[in-house]
């Protein structure tokens, strides 16, 4: 038996390792470790002097999460990860995006390639609202683009679940052409939404581990990016005005009033029968947020900007909602779920239904759908009613 000095190597390109590893996110360290190798030995397949064996190369393809065929290429591809901001959540700095929000930004845009290819744009029209949003009433702005998602007020106050009304905007925005991933694989502390703004099928990727009403609350921000056509990560909501702030203060606002119009708040019977009060009881402050499927922040956010509470009673309440949710694992779907059920939660039924009508008119292989999808075959008859329901 050969010795692993003796085994085949793999001519793979060095400065394609090296740019992987980058693009992985990982140091030298870091990555030496992952692949059971020593530091110097990494070292020396970047840089040429040595070649890894194939088992190696395989190991270096499921640490990097690239397709080995990669590794061959002449020289290294450009940076893949186009990204400005980051919105996060109160209180935590920038720092440099994690292996596993790299990943995940990198797999989005790859399934956004995927559906193209296997549909053409022709077939994938998008219609992202032409609103000019940046000079307009924050109100105004909100109910343009409501009026082109086509969700009415009345409606959302019968879903009074946070749950319930994560699912109803994400598909409503599905059915305008844009996809919208969700990911469990990133600390909710690191990344709550992220937009890529194209032409055909924009996206937005969330994350799966926030609460219902958050997903939904940063799926309307990031849905105001794709209108101003300025994606990327995105800072914390704070109302902090300063250089590349003003687009995250303005999405925050027409959020907001997406979720809660001022003028069905003022008209609220708890509201009216509390003129001139500026704190709220927690009771109170639930039975608004039921009533529009929100957070109790949103609301109390949104009696700030109408002028009913204070800035002093808001930051008070929003450190109690910070304790509570810290002391708290975030809200689920409920408990474990079937792998057919997490990949529709995390892939969307707009991606869904386009590869599975690819597969059905022999466009895609069963091998290559069930890469697409990120499922063995014997799932597929489950995904597919739950798909198409």
């Amino acid at each position: 038996m050969p010795t692993a000095e003796q085994r085949p190597r793999a001519l793979v390109t060095p400065e394609v390792l090296a740019w992987a590893r980058r693009e992985a996110g990982l140091d030298p360290e870091l990555a030496a470790r992952k692949l059971a190798v020593k530091p110097d030995r990494l070292a020396q397949w970047e840089s040429g002097e040595d070649r890894p064996t194939i088992p190696q190369l395989l190991k270096l393809s499921e640490v990097y999460k690239r397709n080995p065929a990669v590794f061959y290429l002449p020289e290294a591809p450009g940076d893949a990860l186009a990204v400005h901001d980051f919105r996060r959540l109160p209180d935590v700095g920038s720092a440099a995006l994690s292996p596993g929000l790299r990943y995940e930004i990198r797999l989005a845009t790859t399934r956004r390639n995927v559906l193209l290819n296997v549909m053409g744009a022709d077939e994938l029209g998008t219609r992202l609202p032409q609103i000019r949003i940046e000079n307009a009433d924050s109100e105004q702005a909100a109910g343009a683009i409501r009026e082109h998602v086509g969700i009415t007020l009345a409606e959302q106050k019968s879903w009074r679940r946070p749950d319930a009304g994560f699912r109803t905007w994400r598909e409503a925005l599905e059915r305008t052409g844009v996809l919208v991933f969700q990911t469990t694989r990133v600390d909710v502390k690191e990344m709550r939404g992220f937009s890529l703004v194209e032409t055909s099928l924009p996206v937005i990727l969330l994350n799966g581990g926030d609460a219902p009403a958050g997903r939904t609350f940063s799926l309307l921000h990031e849905l105001c990016h794709l209108v101003l056509r300025d994606g990327g990560l995105c800072l914390p909501g704070d109302e902090r005005p300063g250089e590349g702030r003003d687009h995250e203060v303005l999405c925050n606002r027409v959020a907001g009033a997406m979720l809660v119009p001022a003028d069905s708040l003022l008209a609220e019977p708890i509201v009216r029968r509390a003129v001139g009060r500026q704190e709220w009881a927690d009771e109170d402050l639930v039975a608004l947020a039921r009533e529009y499927a929100v957070s109790r922040e949103v609301v109390l956010r949104r009696l700030l900007i109408v002028g009913r509470t204070t800035k002093r009673f808001y930051r008070e309440k929003r450190r109690q909602f910070a304790a509570e949710v810290g002391a708290r694992e975030a809200e689920d779907e409920g408990g474990f779920a079937p792998p057919y059920r997490l990949a529709l939660a995390r892939m969307g039924r707009l991606y869904a239904k386009g590869v599975l009508e690819s597969f059905y008119e022999g466009r895609v292989s069963a091998s290559d759908l069930s890469r697409y999808l990120g499922l063995k075959l014997k799932h597929l008859p489950d995904f597919e009613a739950a798909v198409f329901s």
